[in-house]
């Protein structure tokens, strides 16, 4: 008996996010994708495959492989993580090649739905945010992007103001992924990880640890010196040692850190290399309170049931987007003095994420699966996409530009 078509597609999911940056939230949604994916093959695209050290962090391939189709694949995921922008990314060395940084942002969503309508299968968007509006030259093309996704989330109400969305296109708002962290690693199975780290640092395993995230942004005129002395302040008043925790070098987190720690006289930790991701967040899921400015320190935090404070300086939309989709505005604080008044309020039990969180992510993977097994559908707007691009680059590149690919002559 012949297999039926779907039994032919193939297993492999190409999954486009920033898997090559040291970056605790974006390493992890392939690993959340996978397990939502169970029986499906996610394969991660970053702009350069790079490695990122990470024990537990799945490997990527390049973004070139990804567009050039070597592979067959069912299907396209894109993000999450802040990365629906046309952006040039100039100020990242790790992409000067071959003209890397010019495209490899737009290139995860862009190229990553121009590749789904060449081999016409399905694109779909795991709920990424949108940092900045669009141009008005650039809209027709983000539109087309946005109809021919099989399935359109972004991760909260300001992504879609942001995004634009045409009126016709159907476009779902999902609390990021990353906030479903305790279904890949249960809080006691970070026990283990959390016991090594305090063993590695030398530290105390009989005390409250208070899990702290700074950022440059996030400091505003605060001096290292000042950050250090009100740490200490708050955790000698109510009984932490603090552990100062970079979860992005690629965001100098580990410089801020190290600043920071530089100028604390009492006992704390120093978590600027940390070895897995298990371990980053061991930290959040096994102390007693989070406060930082990583928006998926404290997500991860917030999963866990651990008490945590927001900062968020500059206000990003994303910061309260999530705080929308669990009801805790009261944990967003404006600036690090605020944040440390918040925390003195806050109670030692641990306080769940509402069950609608949970629920809104198994909803939006069954959407996921769902397109990722239909490929015909939206086949038609894959189809108008690419001429859409088409049209857009002849526009931009002039006549010769569709005609330099076979003026190429390569070998006989």
């Amino acid at each position: 008996m012949r297999a039926s078509r779907q039994s032919e597609l193939p297993n492999q999911i190409l999954l486009t996010g920033m898997f090559d940056m040291r970056n605790f939230g974006d390493l992890m949604f392939p690993l959340i994708a996978r397990e939502r994916l169970d029986g499906m093959d996610v394969v991660p695209v970053s702009p350069t495959g790079g490695d990122t050290g990470f024990v537990d962090a799945l490997p990527s391939i390049p973004l070139t492989h990804m567009m050039a189709g070597r592979d067959a694949a069912r299907g396209i995921l894109i993000g999450g993580g802040y990365m629906i922008h046309g952006h040039k990314m100039h100020f990242l060395d790790a992409y000067a090649a071959d003209g890397l940084r010019d495209y490899a942002g737009p290139g995860l969503w862009l190229g990553a739905t121009l590749t789904a309508a060449i081999r016409d299968i399905p694109i779909v968007w795991n709920a990424p945010g949108v940092p900045h509006p669009f141009a008005g030259s650039q809209r027709p093309l983000v539109d087309a992007a946005i109809r021919a996704a099989s399935y359109c989330s972004v991760r909260d109400k300001g992504s879609l103001e942001l995004l634009g969305a045409p009126t016709e296109g159907d476009v779902h708002i999902v609390p990021d992924p990353v906030a479903e962290i305790m279904r890949l690693w249960p809080r006691n199975v970070l026990a283990a990880p959390f016991q090594n780290l305090i063993a590695r640092k030398g530290a105390r395993g009989d005390v409250r640890y208070l899990a702290l995230h700074f950022r440059n942004r996030s400091l505003a005129k605060l001096s290292a010196a000042a950050a250090a002395a009100a740490i200490e302040d708050f955790s000698q008043a109510h009984g932490f040692v603090p552990i100062l925790v970079a979860v992005g070098q690629t965001h100098d987190d580990d410089i801020v850190a190290r600043e920071i720690a530089s100028h604390l006289t009492a006992a704390h930790i120093l978590l600027d290399d940390p070895v897995s991701l298990m371990e980053i967040a061991s930290v959040f899921g096994q102390s007693s309170l989070y406060i930082g400015a990583s928006l998926h320190g404290y997500i991860a935090a917030a999963a866990y049931g651990v008490p945590a404070v927001l900062v968020a300086f500059p206000s990003y939309r994303k910061f309260q987007g999530f705080l929308d989709h669990s009801g805790r505005s009261e944990d967003l604080a404006k600036d690090w003095p605020t944040a440390f008044a918040i925390a003195k309020a806050r109670s030692n039990k641990p306080v769940p994420l509402p069950d609608r969180v949970l629920d809104a992510l198994d909803e939006h993977w069954q959407h996921i699966r769902h397109a990722l097994s239909n490929p015909a559908h939206r086949r038609d707007e894959r189809r108008a996409f690419l001429q859409q691009w088409l049209n857009r680059g002849v526009d931009v590149g002039g006549p010769a530009w569709p005609h330099l690919p076979y003026m190429q002559r390569g070998a006989e």
